[in-house]
């Protein structure tokens, strides 16, 4: 008997416990629970686009601005580098636009020239400099877009080939040489004659700044030194037409 009046009277204990508690407003302490904030990368290129539109597409302030915001750039690296290329988000795997803000200050937005394109190839080197993780993000977007150059105007197949080889030539940090020739190495953009005229515009850019001898070595970091007329539609994968091609 005494058992069960203890147990009554533990029982009683608690309960008035948590009565005065609720009524105190006291917050009753439970287990924590890990529960992932949802994925709102239509907010972060919302913020982004923004940023570019305030600035007037003045990439140094961007910079600045971006240093001082509380993006979440781990989690979104890849929307970053779609806004910086494209102006705006794209579709999931694709490079369609998606829904949501847009500026006119990207690379694809640029004149197809070395003067114009430059200052985002700076820009972005400035970016991965205070945040190296980044270029796993560059490479992911990088990748998609060669791989669908296709979907492209001629105009912005060159633009992105004068801002592939500018990479290159100012050494942006950590992107491998591998990751741009192979991503090219694809049968229905090969046959097409795409990535001949991309890789021709490349060389040329890449060219400018650099030596014969400088080329000759990103291939070989890229594993093209031997396979360069894997580069050309196989109609056209002689001698000969590799010498009439680049004289």
């Amino acid at each position: 008997m005494v058992g069960v009046l203890s147990f009554e009277k533990l029982y009683l204990g608690m309960t008035r416990m948590v009565e005065r508690s609720v009524l105190n407003g006291t917050r009753i302490k439970t287990r924590k629970r890990n529960i992932a904030a949802p994925l709102d990368p239509a907010g972060f290129a919302d913020v982004l686009v923004q940023i570019y539109v305030d600035n007037a597409g003045d990439l140094e302030l961007v910079a600045k601005s971006l240093e001082s915001s509380d993006l979440n750039f781990s989690r979104y690296g890849d929307t970053f580098f779609e806004v910086v290329f494209t102006g705006g988000r794209t579709q999931p795997g694709t490079i369609k636009a998606d829904e949501g803000d847009r500026h006119t200050y990207s690379v694809l937005d640029c004149e197809p020239r070395r003067e114009s394109i430059l200052p985002s190839v700076l820009y972005i080197q400035k970016i991965l400099r205070r945040r190296p993780f980044l270029i796993k993000n560059l490479e992911n977007v990088m990748r998609r877009f060669l791989q669908s150059l296709e979907l492209f105007e001629e105009n912005e197949r060159k633009k992105l080939a004068i801002f592939t080889a500018l990479t290159f030539s100012q050494k942006l940090s950590g992107l491998p040489p591998e990751t741009v020739f192979q991503s090219l190495v694809k049968d229905n953009l090969v046959a097409k004659g795409i990535v001949l005229s991309f890789i021709t515009d490349f060389f040329k850019e890449y060219l400018v700044d650099n030596s014969l001898d400088d080329l000759i070595s990103l291939l070989k970091r890229g594993k093209m030194e031997d396979n360069l007329l894997d580069f050309f539609p196989p109609a056209k994968r002689t001698s000969e037409a590799f010498s009439e091609h680049f004289m």
